[in-house]
């Protein structure tokens, strides 16, 4: 085994090894979040709003990086008694940092943040391929509320639907409808199949449709379907209230949604924008030429200009005077297209850089641990302090690390 001839000499190794290691995980870090950041620019993107016990244990994680450091200064001292004293409260606030994040993540995963998953459910959308019937009238699902002959379901009648189709979804992952009775005379309730427009109906094997028993992916769908109204998530695969909780963004512009419709806010042209428009547009029998964010009608400048036109697919820009606008505008059906077939990648990269810094923290609690047991042994004094401090290093390199990650993941990204 290697001996050193000084504390000093040991310092030395100790502080290259932490430097090395610490280069390695800022490179590593800032490459996936540059990766966020550009595909967040590209395609359709998810913006999450991390619970709150994130910030609890971001307090947490702080206060134990301040005991490491009056434990350090006591090492310096030989004072061994306060030594391990604040390394054990260095190490109750990072098991209690551990805690909050277990729970925090859990609850995000709970918000249908899954490592893989869509933003909204390809198949099983309420209205999409089924819809419940209360009564023989139709409860349809507007992508805000649950309406009955125009409406809105109370709580209880909402319960009392989820309870009926809790029969075919459960509380696990595969369909559990085979025993449903539709028959019995105490259910209100039918499922309508959107597709045949017609109802289910009971066999003595199991649901079926005109009579033939719903094949494996009609089960899986009508599971998705139940699913999706058991546990809030009857058009997003993400629970909550849009804005609040969670919001969609294209090429990095926040979408605005309505009743199951994601549309583009109206917003003022900056100057580049308005410079960039080059082209001919005819508004009441006339022809109008805009360019150089002017309009132009037979060559003479026009400064009362009050109009319309497309710029591109999806695209429509407004001039009124000296106003100029993008119009608010829905999604059109490519955009669409690409919107339900579009997997939550903001959640894949959360859980990656997520994995990545518990890595590091099991390393770094585990050094807590080891340099509080040799602290109690007397094995620092202040001719010894080299492996307490580069321990000391690292855990507050991965407190910053954690303060970064939240700061980016809930405000950045």
């Amino acid at each position: 085994m290697q001996q050193f001839k000084s504390n000093k000499q040991k310092e030395k190794v100790y502080t290259a090894l932490v430097v090395v290691g610490l280069i390695a995980s800022v490179m590593l870090f800032a490459g996936l979040s540059s990766a966020v950041l550009v595909r967040k620019m590209d395609k359709f993107w998810v913006n999450i709003h991390l619970p709150n016990d994130f910030r609890i244990s971001t307090i947490l994680i702080l206060i134990s990086s301040v005991f490491m450091v009056l434990a350090l200064k006591k090492a310096k001292l030989s004072e061994r008694k306060k030594t391990v004293n604040y390394l054990i409260l260095s190490l109750i606030f990072s098991l209690f940092f551990v805690f909050f994040q277990f729970r925090g993540w859990s609850k995000y995963y709970q918000q249908g943040n899954a490592v893989k998953s869509f933003i909204t459910f390809v198949y099983g959308q309420y209205g999409q391929s089924y819809l419940v019937y209360d009564k023989g009238i139709p409860i349809k699902y507007d992508g805000e509320n649950y309406l009955k002959n125009n409406q809105i379901l109370d709580n209880k009648s909402i319960d009392n639907l989820k309870s009926f189709l809790r029969q075919i979804c459960g509380y696990g992952t595969s369909f559990e409808g085979s025993n449903l009775n539709l028959n019995d005379y105490n259910n209100p309730f039918q499922i309508f199949d959107v597709k045949n427009e017609v109802m289910l109906e009971n066999t003595d094997s199991g649901l079926s449709l005109n009579g033939i028993n719903l094949s494996e992916g009609q089960k899986d769908e009508l599971f998705k379907f139940s699913f999706g109204v058991c546990n809030d998530q009857p058009f997003f695969m993400l629970k909550g209230k849009y804005g609040e909780d969670f919001s969609i963004a294209l090429n990095g512009e926040d979408l605005i949604y309505e009743k199951k419709k994601l549309f583009f806010p109206a917003k003022e042209l900056t100057k580049s924008e308005k410079s960039s428009i080059n082209q001919k547009v005819f508004q009441g029998g006339k022809e109008y030429s805009i360019k150089n964010s002017k309009v132009y009608l037979n060559n003479d400048e026009i400064s009362d200009f009050d109009g319309y036109f497309q710029l591109r697919q999806g695209i429509n820009i407004r001039i009124k005077n000296s106003f100029w606008e993008r119009t608010k505008e829905e999604l059109n059906p490519n955009q669409y297209a690409e919107f339900y077939q579009t997997s939550n990648v903001s959640s894949s990269f959360v859980w990656v850089l997520t994995i990545i810094h518990f890595l590091h923290l099991i390393f770094s609690i585990t050094a807590i641990i080891i340099v509080s047991f040799r602290a109690k042994r007397g094995y620092y004094s202040s001719e010894n302090t080299a492996g307490l401090k580069a321990v000391g290093v690292f855990w507050h390199f991965v407190g910053l690390l954690w303060l970064y990650l939240y700061v980016f993941l809930e405000y950045i990204n």
